[in-house]
Formats: C-alpha cells, structure tokens, sequence
C-alpha cells in the first residue's frame, strides 16, 4: 500500500470541511425554507383571525345600532333620517365582511345571512310598525346566539390551528438547528483533529528541522535529523537536509584540513613555517607588553643523511616523527614545536625568567635524546637558541638562533649553543667579510700559495696544490676556513674557484712538464653545468696537458644529494680527459666506501687529523694503515696530509704511502718564493 503524502491528506481533510460546510449550508436553507413556510402558515390563519375580528366587531357595530333605534322606536321616540342611515350602512358593512374570500365556513354563511336578514326585517319593521319590533326580536336574538356560537367555534378552531402551526414550527426549527449545532460541532472537531495531525505530523517535525537548520554552525559530530524515516514531504525534507548537512559537514571537514594543512606539517603535523612565524610575531608583540622574553630554538637533526641513506626515506620520516614526539613531550603547554621543513625544527618558549627557562628546556632535550641511545636510529641534535630583546624583529630573533644552531654543529654537534656577545661579533665579523669579499680579487687581495706534494721514499716534489690566501686591508690574513664558506653561500664561489684556476694553471705553465698542479674544487661549484668544460677550456689556453692537474673533492651534501649524478659526470668528464680526481679528507665522510664503490678516483687523500693523531692515538693509526692496505688493494694511490714530524713519515714509510704532504716537506709559500726554494730546484733536477 502507497503511503498517502501530506498534501493529499491536507486535501482530503479540506474537502471534508468543505463537504460538511456546504451541507450546512443546505440544512440551514432547508430551516430558511421551513421557517418561511410556517410563516406564511401563520400569517394566513393570522389573515384569518383579523378577518373574524372584522366580522365580530361588524357584527357588534349591528346589534349596537339596531338596540339603539329598537329602544327608541319602542319608548317612543323620534328616531333621525341620519341614525336609520347608520343603521342601514352598517348592516351592509356587515353584510361586506361576510363577503371576504374564506371570511367563513357555510354553517357561520347560513347564520351570518339569517342574522343579516332578520336584522333587515327587524330595521323595517322598526321603522314602519314599532309594535312589530317585540314579536321580531326573539327571532333575532336566536340568530344572533348561533352566529355568535358559529363564530366562537369558528375562532376557537383557528387558535387551535395556530398553535398547532407554532407548535410544528417550534418542533421542526429546534430539530434543524440541533441538525446545525452537531454539524458545526463536528466541522469545529474535523478542524481540531486537523490541527492537531498537522502539528504533530507537520508542524513539530519542521520546529525539529529548522533546530537542526539552527544548529549548523556550531554542533559537532554526528547529528541525526529527525523524520528521515517518514515517507510523506516532511521525510523528504529531512532527508534532503541530511544530505545537505553531510555536504556542509564535508565542506567545513575540508576546510579545517585545507587549513590544517596550510598550518602545519603533513608528516609530523607539527605547525609549519607559516604558523611559527605568526606565532612569534604574536608573542614578541605581547612580550613587549608583558616584560616577558621570546626564547627562539633552532633545532637541526645530526647525521639526518645518514638514517635516509642507511633505512631510506620510510626510515628517515620515522626518524623525523620520533623527534616531533620527543620535542613535543619537552616542551610545556604553551610553548609551541614546529618543523620548518626538512630535518629542522623549531621552538618557542616565553617566559619570564629567561635564559634559566630556555636552558631547563635544553637540558630536558638532550636527556630525552640521551635517552634514545640504545634505539635502532638514536636521536641527535644541534641546537642554537636566541633570547628576544627590544624591538626584535621576528626574521631577525630566529636568524640569530640558526646562526647559534650552526655555531654549535661545528663545534661537534649534538650539543646547544646561545647567541652571545661573542657569537654576535663573529656574525658581524662574516656579515664584513661577506661584503669585503666582493671585489677583493680586483682590488689585489686574493693571491695564491703552493704547497709541495713529495714522494714519500725519495721526498722529491712532485707538483704543488694550489691554496687560495686573502690579506684584507684592515683584518689581516682571513683564514680560508672563514671566507671559503662566506664565498659558497654568496655564490661568489663560481668566479673566485675559475680565477683560482686560471692563476694555477698560468703558474704551471712554466714547471717542468711532470709537475702537477692541484685544484680543491668546492661542492658548490658543481652546479654550473659546464664547469668541467670550462676548467679544460683554461688549461687548452695556458698550453697545459690535462694530465698534469689533479682535481681534490671531498664528500659534501653535493655529492651526496640529488646532484650526485651530475658531479659525478662532471668528474667523468675530467677523468676522461687525462685529469685526475682526488678524494681529499678521506675518511671524515660517513659513506667514503660508496664512493669508491660508485666513482673510481685516481688518489686518496687521508685526512690530517688522522696523521697528526696517529702516533698518540691507536684507532687514528688502525685508520690510517687501514686506509694505506684499501689503497693498495684498490691499486689507488694514497696521500698523507698533515705530515710535520720524522716520525710521522717514517711510520707513514713502513705502511707503504707513496705520497705524503705537509710542513714537514714544505709551508704553502708564495709563486715567487716557490721559484726560490730547494724543493722546486730539486724537482726540476
């Protein structure tokens, strides 16, 4: 069975109240009709009744008038012409009244005209022969008796007509009207079960839905809207607001990802970038009023390459997710944690009693790093914090804290370094250096220096490795571990590295032809595409055999990044050409054995501190016969660095290094001052 809709019930319900209307209607013209009817009944026998009052008082009028002139003709007396025309005219007036339509039935017509008649007879004989007027008057008295009987039944059947008419009347209006009263009862009964159908059925469901409608903006989570079950318009319209709550709840869940996402970081869901810096721009703002200061924490992870490249990228964002957590769990509920990309993370701690809250925060830090020690992938970190001042400026305070951050990674890591006074001056000192660098080869103060490269048997020379020096004006002689990096991050690298270059190979020009000249070439320089090209493009001019030049690189984020590909074809490139490549520091790099095993180099170089230690230090010597035995094996040349004792070269001697370099063999010197020296006059013997 379909289920029937509102509408249709509303419908049903309207023309049953119009049915019942207009059958009241009816009944009430019925009544009209009924009532008219009884009426015109009584207003006919009331015709009736006036007639008979007419015919009485006629009837009286006569006898009055005939007593009159009997009595006076009787006494006698002189009756006037005017009273017998009186007399005369009021029996034909009564004579009239008998002859209305229906004025009487026959028997009251037969006394009303013997009555009539005898009235004459007596008039003349009362007129003509007074003595007449006894012997008459009986008659007429007779008469006038059964007239008067005639006309008092007559009245009497009329009252009772009357009441009879009234009586019916009364019956049949209080029938019709109790008819109308049950009706009107009933429409009034139809109307209130109406009513209360539609608002049980229609009004309280939409009251329902409209508080649901009310509710959209601020009601969470599951909200069911009731009627959904309902077949008929309401159950429609619940379903429709469903559906459409569902599509708004969809939207708003959208929206609050969208933001969520612009806000916050999708591995860690950690606040992003974006959201720190408005966070701090918000707490220096209030800081400023509150007296409070803004502590900034520069978080990088140590050795993050390493756990991408030992677990992959899975390994590494597990790595990331297991710092979030234990920065989050450090820090207190008001501070804020936040990834800004990469493997770096950052803090912001206000509090009132700073440095002493930024550093109980560091040691909570570095224990819960501690404590990760045993773990597959242990958690390492380099942290540099910043203290806000007056006025401090948001790019200003998280600068200063990376720069502490970088401070103490090259300080050995895993440690935490503020920015202090020192710290200050020396980024003021490179912010100078940085600007001095530019033009400082046009202005003269660049020039290079040679240190020589001996066998290490004979200690002849056998090239030099040409060392970039920079003598500021007003600093003195800036050491190259503070200006190199200074040129790598301005980029001036690229230009400073092909005049290292070309002065290099203009000076070998001149060496004997089995003399070797070597170049560090930076990470940074790899990013020109045809350095290689270039590089050889210098040597074709200075007339130089590739042969003669060795190319030092050492294990970088270049190398090792999503470059890699390309250094290592830039590299090809050289090696192809006769040139050799060199890896220099080897074994400071956590995965110098992969890149023997991708790139096959021409030298190692081991690293000084190896060297320096080796004598003092038995893994530093373990390090560097292991180095001299892979070299051998690999049928790889080997080169010690940093060789300034006897001692050390002897050592370096029984371990079978064919090439060593140092202090020992000579101190980098100047072109002029190479030209001078016993080692160049031994080379060239």
């Amino acid at each position: 069975m379909l289920p029937t809709s509102i509408s249709t019930r509303v419908i049903a319900a309207f023309g049953t109240v119009v049915t019942v209307v207009l059958l009241l209607l009816a009944a009430g013209w019925m009544v009209a009709g009924d009532v008219r009817h009884a009426n015109q009944s009584v207003r006919l026998l009331s015709e009736r009744l006036r007639v008979e009052d007419a015919q009485d008082r006629a009837q009286q009028q006569l006898r009055l008038a005939i007593g009159e002139v009997t009595r006076a003709a009787e006494q006698p007396r002189q009756v006037t012409p005017a009273q017998w025309t009186r007399v005369e005219q009021t029996l034909a007036a009564f004579r009239a009244s008998y002859r209305a339509p229906a004025a009487a039935g026959p028997a009251r017509d037969a006394a009303a005209i013997a009555f009539a008649r005898l009235a004459a007879n007596l008039i003349v004989d009362a007129r003509a022969e007074p003595r007449q007027i006894a012997h008459d008057m009986p008659q007429f008295l007779a008469a006038l008796r059964l007239l008067e009987r005639e006309r008092a039944e007559a009245r009497r059947r009329l009252v009772d007509r009357i009441d009879a008419a009234v009586a019916r009347s009364s019956r049949e209006l209080y029938a019709s009207i109790s008819r109308i009263v049950f009706g009107v009862l009933g429409v009034l009964l139809l109307l209130l079960a109406s009513f209360l159908w539609l608002r049980r059925q229609v009004l309280h469901p939409i009251v329902a839905i409209a508080d649901q409608l009310r509710q959209f903006g601020t009601a969470d989570g599951e909200m069911r809207v009731p009627g959904c079950d309902r077949a008929d318009e309401i159950g429609d319209l619940a379903r429709g607001l469903g559906e459409y709550r569902d599509a708004v709840e969809q939207r708003r869940r959208a929206e609050r990802r969208i933001e969520f996402l612009a806000h916050h970081d999708m591995l860690t869901s950690l606040p992003n970038r974006l959201l720190f810096e408005e966070r701090l721009a918000q707490d220096l703002a209030r800081a400023t009023r509150t007296g409070q200061r803004v502590a900034v924490f520069a978080i990088d992870l140590d050795d993050f390459k390493s756990v991408n490249d030992r677990f992959g990228h899975a390994g590494g964002d597990r790595a990331l997710n297991h710092a979030a957590e234990l920065l989050t769990g450090c820090v207190r509920s008001g501070d804020m944690v936040a990834r800004l990309g990469g493997d770096e993370f950052a803090i912001i701690q206000v509090a009132p009693d700073q440095p002493r809250a930024a550093e109980a925060l560091l040691m909570r830090i570095f224990r819960a790093c501690d404590a990760t020690a045993g773990d597959e992938v242990p958690v390492q970190m380099s942290v540099g914090v910043a203290l806000s001042g007056a006025d401090q400026a948001r790019e200003e305070l998280y600068n200063l804290a990376d720069m502490a951050m970088y401070r103490a990674k090259s300080e050995g890591r895993h440690t935490a370094r503020f920015f202090d006074e020192a710290l200050k001056e020396e980024t003021r000192l490179r912010w100078r250096l940085s600007r001095d660098l530019e033009g400082a080869v046009e202005r003269g103060e660049m020039s290079l220096v040679y240190q020589p490269m001996a066998d290490a048997r004979t200690l002849r020379v056998i090239g030099y490795e040409a060392l970039l020096r920079w003598r500021h004006p007003e600093l003195g002689d800036v050491r190259p571990d503070q200006f190199i990096p200074l040129a790598e991050s301005s980029g001036r690298i690229d230009s400073l590295g092909l005049w290292v270059a070309e002065q290099a190979m203009a000076a070998a020009r001149g060496w004997p032809d089995h003399a070797i000249v070597a170049l560090n070439l930076s990470p940074v320089q790899f990013r020109q595409a045809d350095l290689a090209a270039d590089l050889l493009a210098l040597a074709e001019r200075h007339g130089l055999a590739p042969e003669r030049l060795e190319f030092e690189v050492t294990e970088s984020a270049t190398l090792l990044g999503h470059r890699r590909d390309a250094v290592l074809e830039a590299l090809r490139a050289l090696q192809d050409r006769g040139a050799r490549i060199v890896m220099d520091d080897f074994g400071t790099g956590y995965s110098s054995l992969g890149n023997l095993r991708d790139f096959r180099f021409d030298k190692l170089k081991v690293d000084r501190s190896f060297v320096s230690a080796m004598l003092d230090h038995a893994p530093s010597a373990s390090i560097v016969r292991s180095i001299a035995a892979l070299g051998e094996s690999l049928g790889v040349p080997v080169t010690a660095e940093g060789v300034e004792t006897e001692e050390q070269l002897a050592l370096l001697r029984r371990w079978g290094f064919p090439q060593v370099q140092g202090y020992l063999l000579g101190r980098p010197e100047r072109l002029e001052t190479v030209l001078r020296s016993a080692a160049y006059a031994g080379m060239i013997a």
